[in-house]
């Protein structure tokens, strides 16, 4: 992959980079809903995601060359004259971030060539919007001379998202990318961002995931929906017990104060938070203990609480995990990362399917769609590779 940034970098600037830098993408295993409301979840970082290339530059103008995935463009900012006005999602975050940079006192004068590119085979919607943020902070960082710690790049990635007012902001996903290690999980308080890494037997077990095409009928404002539900039910119980989210409600306070929710939806939105709550936690404990056909029990769990209590998982969805419960897999569920969905599924390394070719073709014969299903692994953070 370095030879081939090294190329693509040189013929563009027409200079050997003299810096590389990698971040990776990043999925939830379970508990995304928890993401936004302050609970605990399951992530991790993948050992594929977006890499960078770097040169100086004799001035104040950051010219940058995007190839990833379906994203391919090229934008330069004048470091003394940040402004928003940008067509560029990836230019409002970068500019949001040297914003957020400056705001905490640090100084981001260095003008650089870039050029960012994603491993080819890296499998879709693993949150490369918090990987980008995470690359550039360690990136500027670095080039600036003021290394920053991974709390500060977490924190201060996590306020420049949030100051787009365009995207789903996941601070696990953040965290995952900053903090991420080679075949381990990340367990993840995301109201105080204490955290605890499990190890992950990949050598008997690992993770498949099945890309999904966003149906027209599940968009995302159904997830916002579902959201400020819950907060109007949060709001409802404060009168009676004072909290700040339902995270800091034990299930029986929950069950003591259900009556106080008005909404047959939501208390089923706000019972799949708390049982999702609780799910995260055994998840966690059965990974600890290697006990992976419990794991796959709790996945299972969680994909029939988003089907029938958070109402998210739809047809689409339901078939490929029953696909996946047809190939041996031990368990399956929809994660929600951002705007975008994949399936992600459990299987012994024995029995992880080999040709995936035959139920690609009868999904396709059934929704003319394409899936796309590819083996997870586990790698580190974001980083500096030279």
């Amino acid at each position: 992959m370095k030879e081939t940034l090294k190329k693509h970098h040189k013929k563009r600037f027409g200079i050997v980079p003299s810096g590389y830098y990698f971040a990776p993408a990043t999925v939830l295993l379970i508990g995304e809903s928890l993401d936004i409301l302050k609970g605990p979840v399951l992530t991790a970082s993948m050992n594929k995601g977006l890499h960078a290339t770097v040169n100086a530059r004799d001035d104040l103008v950051l010219n940058i060359h995007i190839d990833f995935l379906e994203s391919k463009q090229s934008f330069e900012l004048d470091l003394s004259v940040i402004d928003y006005p940008q067509d560029s999602i990836y230019a409002r975050l970068l500019i949001s971030i040297i914003k957020k940079l400056q705001y905490e006192g640090y100084k981001v004068s260095k003008g650089l060539n870039i050029t960012v590119m994603s491993n080819r085979s890296l499998p879709k919607n693993l949150g490369l919007h918090q990987s980008f943020e995470m690359l550039f902070m360690k990136l500027l960082s670095n080039q600036n001379s003021f290394n920053l710690t991974k709390d500060k790049m977490v924190r201060y990635a996590y306020q420049a998202e949030k100051n787009t007012n365009e995207l789903y902001t996941s601070v696990a996903q953040l965290h995952a990318c900053a903090y991420g290690e080679k075949d381990k999980v990340i367990h993840l308080d995301t109201k105080t961002l204490e955290y605890e890494t499990i190890p992950f037997n990949t050598a008997d077990y690992g993770f498949l995931s099945v890309f999904v095409s966003r149906p027209k009928f599940v968009l995302n404002a159904d997830i916002n929906t579902r959201i400020k539900a819950i907060e109007k039910a949060t709001q409802a119980i404060r009168p009676k017990r004072s909290i700040t989210h339902l995270s800091e409600l034990s299930l029986d306070e929950f069950n003591s104060m259900k009556s106080m929710i008005k909404g047959a939806n939501t208390v089923k939105y706000t019972e799949h938070v708390m049982f999702e709550i609780q799910r995260v936690v055994q998840a966690a404990e059965y990974l600890k203990d290697e006990d992976y056909v419990m794991f796959g029990d709790v996945l299972e769990q969680s994909q029939n609480s988003l089907r029938h209590l958070f109402e998210i998982s739809n047809q689409y969805h339901n078939d490929i995990v029953n696909i996946m419960h047809e190939n041996k897999s031990l368990g399956a569920r929809l994660s929600i990362i951002g705007y975008d969905q994949i399936v992600i599924a459990l299987f012994e390394q024995a029995e992880m399917p080999s040709d995936v070719h035959a139920f690609q073709e009868d999904f396709y014969n059934k929704y003319k769609k394409n899936l796309e299903i590819q083996k997870l692994k586990l790698g580190d953070g974001v980083r500096s590779t030279k």
